[in-house]
């Protein structure tokens, strides 16, 4: 019904250009796919589903773009808590720059079900759930062990404390920490009737409320910060700023926050950071200086340098097939930003970056949609021969120039030093690239001058 009546006003501001996205946090796959039909049933509109490294995302880059002062303030250490259904999201800046992120199980639903569970059962939930969202909070306390400069703390998606405190012409406030916690001394002490009254809400909500206090009070024990801003910029503002970069009317680009998470990932499980970057060099070049034959993207672009620095994690578990683990491991952790289609096409590059090539005998591989198919076996052809070209790990061959024939692609590795090692390798990993394309991939070395 309120989806139709949305229908309604578009048609009467003649509004033809719209689209739908749907929160998955909540739903498996299975369920969003059954969902998204009965919506598309009932209301023709499409739902686009946003995961939980999505909503990160989306979220991240509309605080960067449009919180008053953000560049000032993320000079020194910043955190970013945004709060959400299923999960809350930590990101951490410093120096104009994202640094990291961390998912915690700590979702509004959840904290609601144990909040309601607890309450006729125990003289004192709120002890208990402060236990509670202590322990999910564990696995952080190594991370800020050692933090003792002060930083600032952004709160979002805190609706209920946004109302309370955000004047109505403004889309920020800014908590002194004295003021925060003598207002968590309050909430926490206060009855039912008296937060009800405070916050202007119904007891169904109260619990939130309490949840939400005792939550960032142990953020604000680990992450130390002078100010907590709250804001009520949302994920919805990050999904505007993507569509204006698609059409050209913003030139600001988030890639960084996509990347930098996974080189924190590749770093987390110990690859040669020498490697990839050395592979990431060799493998954009041939993506550059070949649009005319791939007829691929920037966004196919970013997941091949994706690719380049998460392909050997697998090495973490075992070097021997250590592809099939890394294509394991990222199907298991999503890359912040990247819809689950395209980390499962990350992860089958990394599947197909060494030894194997895709073959329909393969379920993983015939399973996919056949243009899905074509990408993960264009930027694997490419992630193979980048790979071979280092193959020693030595990085003998810093630079490299292509010429495109018409039955042939002749690859000029520069170097000095013997790579025989690399010559073999690319004669065995060149045989995709021959596959998907049709040309015979040839290696020359040229010697450089002194």
């Amino acid at each position: 019904m309120a989806l139709n009546g949305f229908l309604l006003i578009l048609k009467e501001y003649s509004v033809k250009n719209y689209r739908f996205w749907g929160n998955q946090q909540s739903l498996d796959d299975i369920s969003a796919r059954y969902l998204g039909e009965q919506i598309y049933v009932r209301t023709t509109l499409k739902v686009h589903w946003l995961n939980t490294s999505q909503l990160t995302y989306y979220k991240a880059a509309a605080i960067i773009t449009h919180l008053d002062n953000f560049k000032k303030i993320s000079s020194s250490l910043t955190f970013l808590l945004s709060l959400g259904s299923e999960r809350v999201s930590l990101s951490q800046f410093s120096n104009h720059k994202f640094t990291s992120t961390w998912n915690i199980d700590l979702g509004s639903a959840q904290l609601y079900d144990v909040n309601v569970a607890l309450k006729p059962n125990m003289n004192n939930p709120i002890a208990v759930l402060d236990d509670y969202i202590g322990s999910k909070l564990e696995h952080l306390k190594h991370v800020f062990a050692n933090q003792t400069m002060p930083s600032n703390l952004i709160l979002q998606d805190a609706l209920i404390i946004n109302k309370k405190f955000i004047p109505y012409d403004q889309t920020s406030y800014t908590m002194p920490l004295e003021e925060f916690n003598n207002l968590y001394r309050k909430v926490t002490d206060a009855s039912d009737q008296f937060l009800m009254d405070y916050f202007e809400v119904d007891e169904n909500v109260i619990t939130s409320v309490t949840s939400y206090f005792l939550l960032l009070h142990k953020i604000v024990k680990l992450t130390k910060p002078r100010n907590i801003i709250l804001t009520d910029i949302t994920v919805s503002d990050g999904l505007a700023i993507e569509r204006a970069q698609r059409i050209g009317l913003r030139k600001q680009n988030f890639d960084e926050l996509i990347l930098t998470t996974a080189e924190n990932m590749a770093t987390r499980y110990l690859t040669s950071k020498s490697h990839r970057k050395n592979v990431t060099l060799i493998a954009m070049h041939l993506f550059d200086q070949l649009k005319k034959l791939h007829h691929l993207g920037q966004r196919e672009r970013l997941l091949l340098q994706v690719s380049c620095i998460l392909a050997d994690i697998g090495n973490y578990i075992n070097q021997q097939g250590h592809y099939n683990h890394s294509a394991y491991i990222l199907q298991s952790t999503k890359v912040l930003g990247l819809s689950d289609t395209e980390n499962l096409i990350i992860a089958e590059i990394a599947r197909y970056h060494s030894s194997e090539s895709p073959s329909s005998s393969d379920t993983h591989f015939k399973n996919l949609d056949p243009d899905v198919q074509m990408k993960v076996a264009k930027l694997s052809s490419f992630l193979r021969i980048a790979d071979a070209l280092d193959d020693s790990r030595e990085e003998k061959i810093r630079k490299i120039s292509v010429s495109l024939r018409e039955t042939e692609l002749i690859i000029f590795a520069y170097s000095n030093q013997n790579i025989a090692l690399e010559q073999w390798s690319f004669s065995n990993k060149a045989e995709l690239f021959e596959k998907v394309f049709g040309l015979k991939a040839i290696l020359k070395q040229r010697r450089q001058s002194q």
